[in-house]
């Protein structure tokens, strides 16, 4: 995990010290660069601040999740608040109604790959998915806000 997150978005061992300090959190950059290098395992109590640092709690959390089966979705706290929960809505369902007509033509005998669905279809059709989770996730969150 570590390592990805290092090769992915150059994290660094001495920022990762810091940022922790900031927080009141005195960890020597020896454990860290250990920590980094798969010689000492991370404290899971460590996990959220990581996440947060990075910004990528799918890949902090990512080996877990998949040893578990279940997979990630950010649910916004603050961004859909003052949305209308109709609209919210309205949007998902939206999503369902063109992820299903992009499935429909995706299996279409005349489509690219006939009944078959292609990769470039079934990236089509991931990108719809995740789309309307997302979306869902918004609509979850407007319900957790009390009125």
């Amino acid at each position: 995990m570590l390592a990805r997150l290092r090769a992915d978005k150059g994290l660094k061992v001495k920022a990762l010290v810091e940022w922790l300090a900031e927080r009141g959190l005195d960890i020597d950059r020896s454990l860290v660069s250990h920590w980094f290098a798969g010689r000492t395992h991370l404290p899971a109590d460590l996990l959220p601040l990581l996440a947060e640092f990075t910004g990528q709690a799918d890949v902090v959390y990512a080996e877990f999740l998949r040893d578990a089966d279940c997979d990630l979705v950010h649910i916004p706290r603050e961004t859909v608040a003052d949305r209308d929960l109709v609209d919210l809505m309205l949007e998902a369902g939206a999503s369902l109604g063109r992820l299903q007509t992009a499935l429909l033509r995706a299996r279409a005998p005349d489509s690219p790959g006939g009944v078959v669905v292609t990769a470039e279809e079934r990236d089509d059709l991931r990108h719809r998915v995740d789309n309307l989770i997302q979306q869902l996730a918004n609509l979850r969150a407007r319900l957790e806000r009390r009125p």
